[in-house]
Parts: C-alpha cells; sequence; structure tokens
C-alpha cells in the first residue's frame, strides 16, 4: 500500500471516528433535551393536578359557604320568628294581665259593700265554680287574686266567722267534703287518690283532718258511707 493511499485511509477513519464522536455528543445532547422535556411534562401535570385540587377544593369552600350562608339564613328567620313571637306573647299577656287587673278591680267594688254574710256565700259560690281549694298549695295571696279580694279583707271575713278559724280551716272543710263526695261516686279509688284529687297534699293530711272532725280513719269513714248509701 502506498503511502497516499496510508494518507487517504487514515483520513477516512479520522473523519469516521469524528463522525462517530459527533453521533454520540448528539445522542447524549438528545436524550439530555428529552429528559429535560420529561421533567417539564412531569413539572406541568404536578402543577395541573395541583391546580386541579385547588379548584376541587375552591369549589368545595364555595359550596360550603353557601351552606352556611344558608344556615345564617334560616337562623336569622327563626329569630325573626321568634322575636315576633315574644312580641305577640308579650301583647297578649299585657291584654291578659290588663283584663284581670280590671276584673279585680270590679270584684272589688262588687264585694266592698257586702256583709259578712253576703261575701261568705259569694266566696262558696266562687270556690265550688272554680274548685280552686282542690290546689293543694293555694295560698292566701292567689285565693285573693282568684276571688277578686285583698288578703285583708279574706283575713278580717274569717276572723269574724264563727265557724272557721281562718282560711286554711275552711280550705280543710271544703276538701273534706269534697273527699266524702268521691269516696260515695267512685268508691274502687284508693285512699290516696282520694286525698290528693280532693286538694290534701298527703294521705296522712287527709288522714289527720278525718281523725279530728270524726275520730276515724279512712278506711272507716268510706264504710261508713257505703253503709249510709246501702241504708
Amino acid at each position: 500500500m502506498s503511502t497516499q493511499q496510508v494518507l487517504v485511509l487514515a483520513i477516512v477513519v479520522v473523519f469516521v471516528i469524528a463522525f462517530v464522536v459527533t453521533l454520540i455528543v448528539l445522542s447524549a445532547n438528545t436524550q439530555k433535551v428529552i429528559d429535560a422535556n420529561e421533567a417539564l411534562v412531569e413539572k406541568h401535570n404536578a402543577l395541573l393536578e395541583r391546580n386541579l385540587l385547588q379548584e376541587g377544593e375552591l369549589e368545595e369552600q364555595k359550596l360550603a359557604l353557601e351552606e352556611q350562608r344558608g344556615l345564617i339564613d334560616g337562623l336569622r328567620r327563626q329569630q325573626e320568628e321568634l322575636a315576633a313571637q315574644i312580641r305577640n306573647d308579650a301583647v297578649d299577656e299585657l291584654t291578659r294581665l290588663q283584663q284581670l287587673t280590671r276584673g279585680h278591680r270590679e270584684h272589688i267594688e262588687l264585694t266592698a259593700d257586702m256583709t259578712d254574710e253576703q261575701l261568705m256565700e259569694y266566696v262558696d259560690v266562687q270556690m265550688e265554680a272554680t274548685r280552686m281549694y282542690t290546689n293543694p298549695s293555694l295560698s292566701l295571696k292567689e285565693a285573693a287574686t282568684a276571688l277578686g279580694l285583698t288578703q285583708k279583707r279574706i283575713g278580717q271575713l274569717f276572723k269574724h266567722h264563727a265557724k272557721y278559724a281562718n282560711l286554711n280551716d275552711y280550705l280543710s272543710e271544703k276538701r273534706f267534703l269534697l273527699a266524702c263526695r268521691l269516696i260515695r261516686e267512685h268508691p274502687q279509688w284508693k285512699i290516696e287518690a282520694v286525698a290528693l284529687a280532693a286538694g290534701f297534699q298527703t294521705r296522712r293530711t287527709f288522714q289527720d283532718v278525718v281523725k279530728s272532725r270524726l275520730g276515724l280513719t279512712p278506711s272507716q269513714l268510706r264504710q261508713s258511707l257505703c253503709n249510709q248509701d246501702l241504708a
């Protein structure tokens, strides 16, 4: 092989090597570009997913806010309705109190000139009509209000009365008479049921009243009344 041929072959080999090296370099750069693009795509996808999540969260927050707004509106309507109801109830209660006060004043005027006998008859009628004496905790103040009298007037009435020492004595007799009537009308009732229905606080209270008035026990009173009905 001549020198010229060797030189040409060497040049060819150099070119081939240079070409291969260039291909290798280009391939490496291309891979870097591909890797960089893939990284960018992944980053873009991550940002997209984050944006979608944020949009979803924003939508959920929006729905939650709308729900809260609905609840607040509902509560506001309830408050307005409650306030209106309270106002109406207050007006009704004020009207009732005004009527009660007017009625109380009219009762006082009506009974002002009554004699003790007439007033006692009035008290009896009102007691039987309302049966307020069946309230075991009925006080002088409550009785006076219901009867349209002053406490002082009721106190004076029983102070001058020959039969009753005070209001409690009068109430005790009314309850005792009602208990006797209940025993006749409902002989199957237990003594305790009779006592409570008549206005006594306990069976023992009824027992003490029966004992002090008749010297009998409630069971003996029941038997005596039943015997009278049979006779």
